[in-house]
């Protein structure tokens, strides 16, 4: 059973103490924090915390705090209670029921707590803290913040470890497992407002000019997910209508940003209907945003979500980033990753939310743009940022915030999407937050609850997808079309090479894409295991054109475009590096670019005095007219910094070199370089061919100096 202390008690017993305590102190600059060795035994969960804040000078830049923790017993003869208080923050006392006891403070921001006698196993215990100082912030993103008349923390440290961190401004178990409930009573200047998350539960004015708000959430979070925000806030209440009745709904905003803000926010009601939907009810007592002084991200404190003052600009230019954290209201927030190694059950899904509102607020062809542009971004960038290829479970604790996590996480989903279908993937979504709601899970957890739920062996996929860093590439080597009787049987010799890994994916399913001469697309399933695999496809037509991945059904080491071209014009090839400009055309044409995320195969019949390019190459496929007039270019770019993404491995051309474009009709056939008029220059602009045919095309370099061979 829980012990409340009386409201009254709470409030007299902060006042007095933290009066005294603000003349004595003298005026510390915060400390860049470090990275934490403390771990908290597995003895202890905390059940509820108290908080009692006084932020009433914002200049000092300090908080004043008393912290009552209830603390649950796991085990039996439990001596101590280990918490975290990131320095500079100083803990002054503690009390068990009434009574001073005992406390080492260090290293780090290791607080251990003495019980003044031995706790049995289901035993609660009543701590409370005393503390006061600067709160912390972390050297890159997160903690604790004093900007212009605001005072806020965001709630993860993505420099320090562990990353929660609630511990920059509350003594905590800080980590992602432990879950709690919250009172919050934040004391302020009268002309200033606290927002935290949950219900408020009453205004309390004070002398001195000063106000108390308390605020109570009644559902479990984890640490991270806790906040407060103190500025001069005007408050938009709303009501928004969840499958389970009204939500209450607020606003916290710059006064000057009101009529802004009934703009930016007005699209929370499609967020809340559209993930309601796919995900099941909204598991909240409120919905809230918070506008700070934040120039570098937004922050998913439940009910209470943290945004960057740019947001509320009166657009709905922003509405992925608040979609974006609306969704962790079902993945992080009611469900959390055990460990930062999981994060991607967080982030990575709630990065491929902004894709599923894209596809049912805007439609299928938003939501296509979108993968396929993050699809892009993650083969071009993820290994960069990230410092070289990380598979998504088990992921470095360094880049936990990384593209990996969030990109590459939203990719995988995507094609776990498309391998489930779409009712088994949604059906099992619904269930996973009814069973684990308000609780955490692994990965390894994750996989064998999609097992169970779908009846599907998913061991190959998430050792492909998940468990393996880097990308399968899939290509059709060669085919061969035979008739038999009224049927004709397309051979297919499929190949599977690697990216960024070393093991071959298995019993993948590959969508194979056969033109007839009317182009309707008649699309085959195949199973690719290993480096090659060989497939018969039984049609009653002689195939005009056969692709593969036309529909992007698995995310591989490629990227691609099609268009059927009519008329005269420009044609962009989104994601392809790659454009059409079309002068004269005499019939239509059906066009598809892949531009392929990997160096080709077979290059022996290259001249020894060329390099060609080992990091990609193009593939013209399609139904192509007779006659036409037409140029494509294909765009490159030498110079090597993060922002190009490192697009062309090859050492730079120097002048005097030769940038060519190579061509082969088919796989067994040789490269030979055909003409093609350098637009831009040797670092940086696109080559423009008029022969333009099916099959592949790859860049070279011919030195003006050749390399001595050895």
């Amino acid at each position: 059973m829980f012990r409340q202390r009386r409201l009254g008690r709470l409030i007299a017993g902060m006042v007095m103490p933290l009066v005294v305590s603000f003349f004595l102190l003298s005026a510390r600059s915060p400390a860049e924090p470090k990275r934490s060795s403390a771990t908290p035994a597995d003895s202890i969960d905390i059940l509820h915390y108290t908080l009692n804040l006084r932020i009433t000078d914002l200049k000092s830049r300090q908080i004043h705090g008393i912290a009552d923790l209830q603390a649950y017993t796991l085990l039996d003869s439990v001596h101590t209670v280990p918490l975290m208080l990131e320095p500079p923050l100083v803990v002054d006392s503690v009390w068990i029921d009434e009574e001073r006891v005992r406390y080492t403070a260090g290293p780090g921001n290791a607080v251990v707590v003495f019980l003044p006698e031995v706790a049995d196993r289901e035993s609660t215990i009543l701590l409370t803290l005393f503390y006061h100082g600067h709160p912390a912030r972390d050297p890159r993103w997160g903690g604790f913040y004093f900007v212009q008349h605001t005072a806020f923390n965001m709630g993860v440290g993505m420099n320090v470890v562990p990353h929660p961190f609630g511990r920059a401004w509350f003594p905590c178990r800080d980590n992602f497992t432990d879950k709690a409930t919250y009172d919050y009573f934040i004391t302020v200047p009268d002309t200033l407002t606290a927002a935290c998350p949950g219900t408020l539960q009453a205004i309390i004015p004070n002398a001195g000019h000063t106000r108390t708000f308390h605020w109570n959430l009644s559902s479990p979070i984890s640490t991270y997910l806790s906040s407060v925000a103190v500025s001069r806030y005007a408050v938009l209440n709303d009501s928004l209508r969840g499958k389970n009745g009204l939500i209450p709904t607020q606003y916290f905003v710059r006064p000057e940003n009101r009529e802004k803000a009934k703009i930016s926010f007005s699209h929370v009601q499609q967020y809340l209907t559209i993930y309601e939907d796919l995900f099941g009810p909204y598991p909240w007592e409120k919905i809230g945003y918070a506008e700070v002084p934040f120039p570098h991200g937004a922050m998913e404190h439940a009910t209470c979500i943290s945004i960057p003052d740019n947001v509320v600009d009166g657009t709905h230019d922003h509405d992925l980033l608040l979609a974006h954290e609306f969704s962790h209201s079902w993945f992080g927030n009611l469900v959390t990753c055990k460990s930062a190694g999981d994060m991607w059950l967080n982030e990575g899904w709630a990065t491929y939310c902004e894709a599923l509102y894209l596809e049912y607020s805007r439609g299928e062809e938003a939501y296509t743009k979108y993968i396929s542009a993050n699809h892009k971004r993650v083969l071009q960038y993820a290994h960069i940022t990230d410092d070289g290829y990380h598979a998504l479970a088990n992921i470095p604790e360094e880049i936990t915030y990384g593209t990996t996590v969030y990109k590459k996480g939203a990719d995988v989903i995507s094609t776990l999407r498309n391998y489930l279908g779409d009712e088994d993937f949604f059906d099992a979504m619904k269930i996973y937050f009814g069973e684990y709601s308000f609780k955490n899970i692994s990965t390894e957890e994750f996989e064998h609850f999609l097992t169970r739920v779908t009846h599907r062996n998913l061991q190959d996929f998430f050792n492909t997808w998940v468990y393996t860093p880097g990308f399968p590439h899939f290509s059709i080597d060669s085919l061969m079309v035979i008739r038999d009787r009224d049927d004709y049987i397309t051979g297919l010799f499929l190949r599977q090479r690697l990216k960024g890994r070393k093991a071959y994916a298995i019993d993948v399913p590959v969508e194979v894409t056969l033109l007839d001469d009317m182009w309707q697309e008649h699309r085959f399933t195949v199973s690719i295991s290993g480096p090659r695999q060989r497939r018969s496809l039984i049609t009653s037509f002689p195939p005009a054109a056969v692709m593969i991945n036309t529909g992007h059904f698995v995310q591989d080491a490629t990227t691609s475009d099609h268009h059927i071209i009519r008329h005269p014009g420009s044609v962009t090839f989104d994601n392809c590096f790659f454009s059409l400009q079309v002068s004269e055309i005499s019939d239509s044409a059906y066009l598809r670019v892949v531009h392929h995320w990997i160096g080709p195969e077979h290059t022996a019949s290259v001249p020894r005095d060329l390099e060609i390019s080992a990091a990609r190459y193009w593939s013209v496929e399609g139904i192509l007219p007779v006659h036409a007039n037409w140029q494509g270019s294909f765009y490159y770019n030498f110079t090597h910094s993060m922002r190009r993404g490192y697009l062309d491995t090859l050492t730079s051309p120097q002048p005097g070199d030769s940038l060519l474009l190579l061509h082969r009709p088919d796989l067994p056939a040789p490269w030979h370089k055909i003409p093609a008029t350098i637009k831009g220059n040797l670092l940086t602009g696109y080559l423009q061919t008029d022969s333009l045919g099916t099959g592949d095309y790859c860049l070279a370099i011919k030195r003006r100096k050749a390399k001595t061979i050895p």
